[in-house]
């Protein structure tokens, strides 16, 4: 007799489960094209979504509504 491949413990699919919320939104069209200048004068070149992610939080933190670090 062979033994099974098959592995008993079920993987999950999709992003691990964080404290979050997804947000959907319209945006102009100059503001993407911002953001994308942003990203691309980024060493790591982030995409849209976390370019968006990290001038939100920059502005956050500048503007007292979040302390760095959180």
């Amino acid at each position: 007799m062979t033994k099974s491949t098959i592995n008993p413990i079920k993987k999950s699919r999709g992003r691990p489960p964080v404290d979050s919320e997804q947000v959907n939104f319209r945006i102009q069209r100059s503001e993407l094209d911002a953001i994308d200048t942003f990203a691309g004068g980024q060493d790591d070149k982030p995409n849209r979504t976390e370019a968006i992610r990290r001038i939100l939080r920059d502005w956050l933190v500048g503007h007292g509504y979040l302390k760095d670090g959180e």
